[in-house]
């Protein structure tokens, strides 16, 4: 993988403010690793002062929000990331707690969608949208990055 998509809500912030366990560590681990790292959300500007407050954000090298595009959960906003990441869809993972970010992986065409379970969404609807691979937390994550 050359760069890694995260949903933010949910899937690294169990709260407004608060990380999941690991998520900092992931993300260093893939700056490492020299993988780019984007994220869809569908808040406004305020994703970007949580990423930055939670003391993540220079991780990030792009962050598409409501404030980018009308809709930043489409497939036309995927691509318009993924253009800013300067990463192909086949070089690319989607990773989230929902379905629909599932759903949204699979259209855009990225080589990979890891579904996490915790959070709104248990694992059969991440299954049955066909996510790739399921994991129980953000750190395991890492193991299903080729």
């Amino acid at each position: 993988m050359r760069a890694v998509i995260f949903d933010l809500d949910h899937t690294l912030f169990k709260a407004d403010k608060l990380l999941h366990d690991g998520v900092s560590d992931l993300l260093a681990i893939l700056e490492r690793l020299d993988i780019k790292i984007g994220a869809l959300s569908s808040d406004d500007h305020r994703a970007l002062v949580r990423l930055d407050e939670a003391g993540i954000g220079r991780y990030f090298t792009h962050v598409l929000c409501s404030d980018h595009v009308e809709e930043p959960k489409t497939p036309s906003s995927v691509q318009h990331l993924l253009e800013k990441l300067g990463v192909k869809p086949e070089h690319a993972a989607m990773v989230s707690h929902a379905h629909a970010d599932i759903l949204l992986g699979k259209e855009a065409g990225l080589a990979k969608t890891i579904g996490v379970t915790y959070g709104r969404d248990s694992a059969t609807p991440l299954r049955e949208a066909g996510a790739d691979h399921l994991v129980g937390n953000i750190p395991a994550v890492l193991d299903v990055i080729e």
